[in-house]
C-alpha cells in the first residue's frame, strides 16, 4: 500500500535554537565519534541509518538525542517508525503519541498509530465524548503552544489598546464602539489564556502511559494480593490518574479503572 510506505518515511528536523545546541552538545551514551556531534548531527546520521535499513543502529543514535534532553514532533516520530521497523510495537506507539502530543494535528503521525496499534492485543473501545468536549479540544489542537501565546499577547494588546480608548474617548459613538470592543476582546482573552495554559500544563504532565508488560493484570487496589479486575497486554495507553509507592493508578478508554505496578507502565 503506498500511503503506508510514504507516512512510514522519516521527517526532518526543524532547525534547533543555539541555546539548544550548546545545552546539548555535550556528553554522550554512545562512541567517541558520535560523542563530537551535536544533535543536528546527529539527527541526520540516525535518518541515514534509517534510509540503509540499520534500524537497530538508528534506534541507538535516535535515543542518544532524546537522552541528551532534546525533543521534538519529528524525532519522536521518526523513533516510532524506527521502533515500528523493528516491531517493538509498544515503543512505536509510545513515541507516536509523544509526537502527537507536541504535533496533534499531523495527519502521518495520527495514521502511522493506527497502523501500530493493529499488531497489539487490546482492541479497547473509547467512551463516547460529548460534544462540546469534542469540539474543545480540536479548536485548541488548531495551533501549538507558541501560536497559542502568541495569539493571546496579540488579544491583550489589543483589550489594552481599546481600554486606553474607551477612557480617551470624546464622542460618545467612539466610547460605545469601544466598550462593545472591548468585552468582546475580554472574552477572547480569556478564551485564549484558558487554552494556553491548558496546552502548557497538558505538554508538562506525565499522566498517561503506555503499557511494556506482555501481559498484566490490573488491581483493584495497589497490592499484589488486591482483587484481580482486568488484563492488559502491551502496547494500550492508559491515563494515570494517581500514584502510591510503586503502583499507578489507571483508567482506561472505555472508563475502566485499576491499580498497575509502575514497572509496567513507560509514562509520557
Amino acid at each position: 500500500n503506498n500511503k503506508i510506505r510514504e507516512t512510514f518515511k522519516i521527517k526532518d528536523m526543524k532547525t534547533t535554537t543555539p541555546i539548544v545546541v550548546i545545552m546539548l552538545f555535550i556528553g554522550g551514551l554512545l562512541c567517541p565519534e558520535v560523542k563530537a556531534q551535536n544533535p543536528d548531527e546527529l539527527f541526520i546520521k540516525a535518518n541515514e541509518l534509517y534510509n540503509q535499513n540499520a534500524y537497530d543502529s538508528a534506534v541507538i543514535v535516535y535515543e542518544s538525542i532524546v537522552n541528551k534532553g532534546y525533543s521534538s514532533p519529528e524525532l519522536y516520530y521518526n523513533l516510532g517508525n524506527t521502533y515500528y521497523k523493528i516491531r517493538n510495537y509498544p515503543k512505536a506507539i509510545y513515541y507516536y503519541e509523544k509526537s502527537l502530543k507536541l504535533d496533534p494535528n499531523n495527519e502521518d503521525t495520527k495514521h502511522n498509530i493506527e497502523i501500530a496499534k493493529a499488531f497489539i492485543s487490546d482492541k479497547i473501545e473509547p467512551v463516547p465524548e460529548i460534544f462540546i468536549k469534542t469540539w474543545w479540544n480540536n479548536f485548541s489542537n488548531l495551533f501549538t503552544l507558541k501560536t497559542w501565546s502568541i495569539i493571546s499577547l496579540i488579544v491583550t494588546g489589543f483589550l489594552l489598546l481599546s481600554l486606553f480608548l474607551y477612557l480617551t474617548a470624546r464622542t460618545r459613538i467612539l466610547k460605545k464602539s469601544m466598550f462593545f470592543l472591548c468585552i468582546t476582546l475580554i472574552l477572547l482573552t480569556i478564551i485564549t489564556f484558558s487554552i494556553t495554559t491548558k496546552k502548557y500544563n497538558y505538554l508538562r504532565s506525565n499522566n498517561e502511559g503506555i503499557i511494556v508488560s506482555p501481559t498484566i493484570t490490573v488491581k483493584s487496589s495497589p497490592s499484589s494480593s488486591s482483587v484481580d479486575l482486568f488484563v492488559l497486554h502491551e502496547g494500550s495507553k492508559v491515563k494515570i490518574l494517581d500514584k502510591t509507592g510503586e503502583w499507578e493508578k489507571i483508567k482506561i478508554a472505555n472508563g475502566s479503572v485499576g491499580w498497575l505496578p509502575s514497572s509496567t507502565i513507560i509514562k509520557y
